[in-house]
């Protein structure tokens, strides 16, 4: 088929630009003609990468104004997109225009705005398996594919090894967390984190809180994290360390961030909704066990480690008009407790990380049968 991909572009340090690099090339290799609008990471101009054609945003945020006109261009069979669908705007395509979503739910239950969205979509894609199970509450069907990672990167390593290479001490229980800082209040729960990191550091004096973010100084757009640290006691740049703000701007390379998790002793993402949980599935994979929220799409995702109850977070209705979860820092900086003292099965999250989100496998098992349905149901319109 001829498949036109909308999402960060693949060179885009961003989980939807690593996802759109792993697929892509995929795609393209099992004989698929690819082709991606990237609404992030390029403008001006049409580039081949490796027999993938990629085109450039045009003034839209996201893509709108442009997406289909490169869609007809390249002559796509259909349009598959990465990305939120309550952004986009499928009421205007094209009569008989087919559009994918490959899509996150990350609120309590499906907001409204999404379902509306969805509804107008002719295939879709869950990437979750509480993402399914929200879209068949809303009435609607979809297929399963999740998120995968690169095994062969993202794997078990020595943690003294891995601590010597990115300059980390020896001696040190080290919390950590790869997230996004977007937003103020942030929607990976930055606040909450730290302050039960906080407490626990109290308690321990002998760990250090790793926060793989940018910093979010001089913005309001973020959350100002040294700032935050400084709030709760805890001394920046010692107790509570950040990588490198310029690379943090271009992005660390897979085998960069797979040292980071090998190093961590627990990884904490106790977000207040996940579509997946990207970060999370790449620590497992490297044999590091986690700190989740049991809500949205972020239960199904811990192997080994620690699940906060949802009866210890309070619900907030979000912009999209639906619940997303608050934790009780009390909470967290008990499972930090429950870690340290009982650390949990490395191997565990390794081997359930690799034998169901493999990207081989994934491809294989979830990719596979979703593009021959799709092919499928191309095939039976166009009798």
């Amino acid at each position: 088929m001829r498949i036109m991909w909308l999402s960060n572009s693949p060179w885009t340090p961003s989980g939807y630009g690593q996802q759109s690099k792993m697929w892509l090339e995929r795609f393209r290799d099992s004989g698929h003609e690819m082709a991606c609008t990237n609404f992030y990471g390029l403008e001006g101009g049409v580039i081949n990468m490796n027999g993938i054609t990629c085109y450039p945003k045009f003034r839209h945020i996201y893509g709108n104004d442009i997406s289909v006109a490169h869609s007809l261009n390249f002559k796509a069979d259909f349009l598959l997109s990465l990305m939120d669908v309550w952004v986009m705007n499928p009421e205007e395509y094209p009569i008989d225009f087919r559009w994918v979503p490959w899509y996150p739910i990350d609120h309590e239950h499906m907001p409204g705005i999404i379902r509306q969205k969805l509804a107008q979509a002719w295939k879709r894609i869950a990437m979750s398996k509480f993402g399914v199970e929200e879209t068949h509450r809303a009435g609607l069907e979809c297929m399963y594919v999740p998120h995968g990672v690169e095994t062969s990167v993202f794997k078990p390593g020595d943690k003294a090894e891995a601590r010597q290479r990115l300059g980390l001490p020896q001696d040190k229980w080290i919390v950590g967390t790869v997230a996004m800082n977007k937003g103020n209040p942030s929607r990976k729960n930055f606040t909450e984190m730290m302050e039960a990191f906080a407490a626990f550091h109290a308690v321990h004096k002998d760990t250090i809180y790793l926060v793989h973010a940018e910093r979010g100084e001089g913005t309001q757009d973020m959350v100002n994290l040294p700032e935050l640290a400084s709030f709760f006691g805890l001394q920046p740049n010692v107790d509570v360390l950040f990588p490198d703000p310029y690379f943090q701007i271009l992005g660390f390379s897979p085998e960069h961030m797979a040292s980071v998790y090998q190093a961590l002793d627990v990884h904490m993402l106790v977000g207040a909704g996940e579509g997946f949980g990207i970060p999370t599935l790449e620590a497992q994979a490297c044999g590091c066990p986690v700190i989740v929220g049991d809500w949205t799409a972020m239960g199904e995702l811990c192997f080994a480690g620690h699940k906060i109850d949802k009866k210890d977070a309070h619900r907030t209705y979000s912009p999209l008009a639906e619940m997303i979860f608050r934790p009780e820092p009390r909470a967290v900086e008990i499972a930090l407790h429950d870690e340290f003292k009982h650390p949990s099965s490395g191997e565990r999250a390794a081997r359930m990380a690799k034998e169901e989100y493999d990207a081989d496998f994934v491809f294989e098992n979830n990719w596979k049968p979703a593009l021959a349905e799709i092919q499928k149901g191309i095939e039976e319109r166009e009798l």
